[in-house]
């Protein structure tokens, strides 16, 4: 269980996962040694994941945004979850992919440098298992919000 001050620190840590721990400190009023000591408890029996960065997709030519929904031939049986775990691995397009309910089973948010990356994009994907039924793709227009950032409850607030 996380208390205000674990809370705050996290919300501080995706904020800037750069912060020092003499920074972090200012900000939550402890030391330096208690702040190092909540967050090395934070990685190992906490929410804390792993650190790392965040790129700006346009800085590196992925210029659109998909959505792609997927359809299988025999519903989302465990032969076509291994199926798709297995092609996704040789994808990096694919930044996050979930199976779902309703008339889609799967979707995955994709980058793409363009239209011609992402025929290609879609061709290898159709090629590489057999059993997507239907390939449904969607083109992000405008992006409004877009965060890594998790919602952290504090104690007394809902």
């Amino acid at each position: 269980m996380i208390d205000d001050v674990d809370a705050r620190l996290l919300v501080l840590l995706q904020e800037n996962s750069q912060r020092t721990h003499v920074e972090l400190a200012r900000d939550v009023g402890l030391s330096p040694a208690a702040v190092h000591k909540r967050l090395k408890r934070l990685r190992e029996d906490g929410p804390i994941e792993r650190f790392t960065v965040l790129l700006d997709r346009h800085a590196l030519g992925l210029n659109l945004l998909c959505f792609i929904e997927l359809r299988f031939k025999h519903n989302m049986s465990p032969v076509n979850r291994e199926s798709l775990i297995a092609t996704l691995s040789g994808f990096p397009e694919v930044l996050e992919c979930f199976t779902l309910t309703g008339d889609n089973d799967a979707i995955m948010k994709v980058v793409v440098r363009d239209q011609e990356h992402l025929k290609v994009f879609v061709q290898g994907l159709a090629e590489a298992q057999d059993v997507i039924e239907r390939i449904r793709t969607a083109l992000a227009l405008e992006e409004y919000k877009s965060t890594t950032a998790l919602p952290v409850a504090q104690r007394g607030s809902a």
